[in-house]
C-alpha cells in the first residue's frame, strides 16, 4: 500500500474508533494532545484546501476529524503568532509584537498550566525564533532545539539557525516512547516551508510542473519570473517534505498505541506571499495569502469528515487545548474554545470575526484587519480602511473605503495601549534577524 493511502486509512480508522469504539461515558485514557505547527504554510497550498501539493498527512487528520475552512493567524510573524497560540491573547495584549521579543514571565501559558497539573510537557522546535531565550520554553519540562542547518539568504548567513524536519520528528518520537503511558502535551514545530525554499533530495517538484502566474507581481528581490517559478516550486517541495515527516510522526504515534487516545492539532503560524500582491515572503501585509492558515483537528469525541466554515484564529487554541487536557480556562482570554463546535454541541463558530494586526513594517504604520462572513477590512486604528468582498474577490484586488467594523472597535482600546519595551538584542539574535531579512545589517 502506498504511504499516502496508508496514512489516510490509518487516520480514518483511528477517528472511527475514537468516537465509536469507546463505551459511552467511559474515558479511561489520560488526556493526550499533540500540537504540530508548520512554519510559513499557506492554507491554499494544502491539497485538502484545494492546493497544488499532495499533503496526505494534513489531509488525513482533517478527514478523520475537522478541517476549519476560515482559520487565520492574528499576525504574519512567527514569534507573535506562536505566543498567541500558547497564551490565548492577541499580540497587543501578550506584548510580543515582533520576532525576538521575549514573552513576559507574567503572561500565563498553556504548558505551565498543564505541567502544574502533573501532565508531561515537551516541545521540539525547529527555528531559532522559538528558542528558549524568547520565552517559548516556559512550562515545557523537555524543550528541544538542536539546529543542524545554516540559513543563507540574500547574501547573509546565520549558522545553526534551524532544524530539518526529519531530526525534529526523530527527537519527538524518542520522547513519546518514554512517555507513552502518561497524560501529555507535546508540541512539534517544523520550519522547512520557510524561505529559501530548498527541499531535500527526492522532494523537488518536477521542472515542468505547471505554476500559474495569474495575479502575481514580481517581488523586488526576485530578478525574473523564471526565478519566481523556481521559488514557488521549491516552496511546494518543502511543503511535501514536511507533510511526509508529519505522516511519519503520526505513524509513530499509532505504532506506540497512542493514536486513538490522542487529540492531534495541525496548523501554521502564517502563510507566504509567493508573488501575490508583489511579496515573496511574509510580514508585509494582511492579505489572505499571509493570514489564512490550515487548521485540522482529530481525536476522541470529534466526528470525522467535518468541514467547518466560520471565524477561528490561533488565540482560540489555548482555551481549546486546556479543555482537551481537562484543565480550567482562565478568564480574560481573547481566544474562545472551539471544542463545543468540534464536538457538535454548537453548530456555528463561537466568534463573530477574526481580528489581527501587522506590525509597523519598514516605515509603514501598524495595520489591523477584521475578517467575517466573506468580508474583510484592513486599515489603521481610527480608520478609515479598505473593505474587500472575499466571496466575489478572493484575491483582494478591488476595495472600497470604509470605516472600521465593530470587531475593530471592540479591540481598539487594548490595541492602543503602549507596547512593552523590547529589550536590546544580543548579537546572536541580531545576526539571526539579519539573516531572515527582518533587520538590516
Amino acid at each position: 500500500m502506498q504511504r499516502s493511502v496508508w496514512i489516510r486509512t490509518l487516520l480514518g480508522v483511528g477517528a472511527l474508533c475514537g468516537v465509536a469504539c469507546s463505551p459511552p461515558g467511559e474515558r479511561s485514557e489520560p488526556p493526550r494532545v499533540l500540537v504540530v505547527t508548520i512554519d510559513t504554510l499557506r492554507a491554499d497550498h494544502v491539497s485538502a484546501y484545494g492546493g497544488p501539493v499532495p499533503t496526505p498527512g494534513i489531509d488525513g487528520v482533517g478527514s478523520a476529524g475537522a478541517l476549519f475552512l476560515d482559520a487565520c493567524t492574528p499576525t504574519p510573524s512567527t514569534g507573535p503568532a506562536h505566543a498567541s497560540l500558547w497564551t490565548g491573547l492577541h499580540p497587543w495584549r501578550h506584548g510580543v509584537l515582533d520576532n525576538a521579543v521575549p514573552l513576559g514571565p507574567d503572561v500565563p501559558v498553556v504548558a505551565e498550566m498543564a505541567r502544574a497539573a502533573g501532565i508531561a510537557t515537551a516541545a521540539f522546535v525547529s527555528s531559532f525564533i522559538l528558542a528558549p531565550r524568547f520565552g517559548f520554553s516556559r512550562g515545557f519540562e523537555t524543550f528541544h532545539f538542536e539546529p543542524n542547518e545554516h540559513y543563507l539568504w540574500r547574501g547573509r548567513e546565520r549558522k545553526a539557525f534551524w532544524t530539518r524536519a526529519d531530526a525534529t520528528t526523530d527527537a519527538a518520537l524518542a520522547w513519546l516512547r518514554d512517555h507513552r503511558r502518561e497524560p501529555f502535551l507535546l508540541w512539534v514545530h517544523y520550519f522547512d516551508p520557510h524561505a529559501p525554499y530548498t527541499p531535500p533530495p527526492g522532494f523537488e517538484r518536477p521542472p515542468d510542473e505547471p505554476v500559474s502566474l495569474d495575479g502575481k507581481i514580481l517581488p523586488p528581490e526576485v530578478k525574473s519570473l523564471d526565478r519566481l517559478i523556481e521559488d514557488i516550486r521549491g516552496y511546494r517541495g518543502d511543503v511535501a517534505y514536511t507533510d511526509s515527516e508529519l505522516s511519519r510522526l503520526l505513524a509513530g504515534v499509532h505504532t506506540l498505541d497512542l493514536f486513538d487516545s490522542t487529540t492531534i492539532v495541525v496548523t501554521s503560524d502564517h502563510g507566504e506571499g509567493l508573488g501575490d500582491h508583489g511579496r515573496l515572503e511574509h510580514g508585509a501585509n494582511l492579505f489572505e495569502e499571509l493570514v489564512r492558515i490550515p487548521l485540522v483537528v482529530r481525536g476522541p469525541g470529534i466526528a470525522q469528515g467535518q468541514r467547518l466554515s466560520g471565524p477561528a484564529q490561533l488565540e482560540d487554541l489555548a482555551p481549546t487545548l486546556l479543555e482537551l487536557l481537562k484543565l480550567p480556562v482562565p478568564s480574560g482570554l481573547d481566544g474562545t474554545s472551539l471544542l463545543p463546535w468540534l464536538r457538535g454541541i454548537v453548530a456555528t463558530s463561537p466568534r463573530d470575526a477574526v481580528v489581527g494586526r501587522r506590525k509597523s513594517y519598514r516605515g509603514n504604520l501598524d495595520l489591523y484587519y477584521s475578517r467575517s462572513e466573506g468580508r474583510k477590512w484592513i486599515g489603521p486604528l481610527g480608520g478609515p480602511g479598505r473593505a474587500y468582498q472575499l466571496d466575489r474577490d478572493p484575491h483582494e484586488v478591488t476595495w472600497q473605503e470604509a470605516a472600521a467594523p465593530p470587531a475593530i472597535a471592540a479591540i481598539e482600546s487594548a490595541a492602543r495601549a503602549p507596547a512593552r519595551a523590547a529589550p536590546a538584542l544580543d548579537r546572536e539574535s541580531q545576526r539571526a534577524l539579519e539573516a531572515l531579512g527582518y533587520l538590516e545589517p
